[in-house]
């Protein structure tokens, strides 16, 4: 053979040889890619499953606060990559409060998520109480002067035991002051025959019913009712459960209807008549002045916060003749006016139930704004 047959075949083996490497390599490449795609495809598939399981959650939680004996729910969701539909059951999980939500999102091409978590319900007040132990908590002294009727909570010292004031300072009564029951109350009023203590021109009775100079008086006033530290990380999670925090006293949402009000940045705040025994209010009031107007009626709970209180600052309380609280009034300062007026304070069981949500089937029963619901932590489940 002639030595350029002989080259023009080894090129030819050369060739031959390079050509089926690069087919080798293309179809090694092809399915790479097409394995990659299939993955890709999958992961967008997974996560839109997952999305939809998720939404799921979300919308039997919302469903959750509106109807707390909702069983299951079920709802679809399409996008550009996939559609499909889920399916959340919701049972009790045997610990109080707590309800186990488990959603299965299934898409049209076969995929399956499923996301499961506890959802635990935590009402605004304090879970160690039933609720305030008196009508009135005062962290100083606190002047019952005038004709001032206070009505007892009936167990606030134990079953049996009324408590009308809770002091941690001294406790004076004056003019025509007098404490009672609710009994007594709604059957012909409060008088010096029926009083635990009272002041009748020159005599006075100071009966157990008013707890004044009180050692066991809490220490946290904010803790005590609310179950959080007077903290910012307390008053933050405190804030999260709140219908709205406000700047006005004479803010609608406050004069519209039951909930959870913080009002801050105002000097002096003033309120008529809020809130009704079947809806009442959470009012928070944070360093400012307060003057509840003559002749209101205010049902729920108000609580008259100083967040310094042994500071230079006083931020002074007045109580307007014939004026009624219907349920509790808590300070955490010294700075009480009470003029000679007709005023009351009367422990109210069906407000403080409403807040509760003690007689509404249920944590966040009607959507009590008093009740949140949220995931209890470290029970969150996306996988198998």
């Amino acid at each position: 053979m002639s030595h350029a047959r002989r080259r023009g075949f080894t090129t030819l083996a050369l060739t031959l040889i390079l050509l089926s490497i690069l087919a080798a390599v293309s179809a090694f490449i092809g399915k790479v890619l097409i394995a990659d795609k299939r993955l890709t495809l999958n992961e967008i598939e997974y996560r839109v499953a997952m999305a939809a399981a998720e939404k799921g959650i979300s919308e039997a939680m919302a469903e959750l606060r509106v109807n707390p004996a909702t069983t299951a729910i079920s709802g679809g969701i399409a996008s550009a990559s996939a559609s499909g539909s889920y399916q959340v059951t919701i049972t009790p999980n045997g610990v109080a409060n707590v309800t186990d939500m488990v959603s299965v999102a299934t898409l049209a091409t076969g995929t399956v998520a499923t996301v499961s978590v506890q959802v635990a319900a935590r009402g605004i007040l304090n879970p160690a109480h039933s609720g305030p132990a008196a009508p009135l908590l005062v962290a100083g002294t606190f002047p019952a002067n005038g004709t001032i009727t206070v009505v007892a909570n009936p167990n606030g010292g134990g079953p049996g035991i009324p408590v009308s004031i809770w002091s941690a300072g001294k406790v004076d009564i004056g003019g025509n002051a007098t404490t009672c029951g609710l009994d007594e109350y709604h059957h012909g009023g409060c008088n010096k025959d029926n009083a635990y203590s009272y002041k009748a021109g020159g005599e006075t009775l100071i009966g157990p019913d008013i707890v004044a100079n009180a050692a066991d008086f809490p220490g946290d006033l904010v803790d005590y009712v609310f179950g959080e530290p007077d903290s910012a990380a307390g008053w933050a999670r405190i804030e999260a459960r709140a219908t709205a925090i406000v700047n006005s006293c004479s803010d609608p949402r406050i004069t519209g209807g039951a909930g959870v009000f913080i009002v801050e940045k105002v000097q002096h705040c003033t309120i008529g008549s809020i809130g009704t025994q079947a809806a009442p209010v959470v009012l928070i009031i944070k360093d400012s002045q307060l003057t509840i107007n003559a002749n209101s009626q205010v049902y729920g709970l108000v609580f008259a916060y100083d967040s310094d209180p042994s500071g230079g600052d006083e931020y002074k309380i007045t109580i307007n003749g014939g004026a009624k609280l219907f349920g509790m009034m808590l300070v955490n300062h010294n700075n009480i006016d009470l003029p000679n007026g007709n005023y009351a304070a009367i422990y109210d069981p069906k407000v403080l139930c409403h807040i509760n949500d003690c007689d509404e089937g249920g944590p966040g029963a009607g959507g009590s704004p008093f009740v949140a619901l949220g995931y209890v932590p470290g029970s969150w489940k996306d996988w198998e």
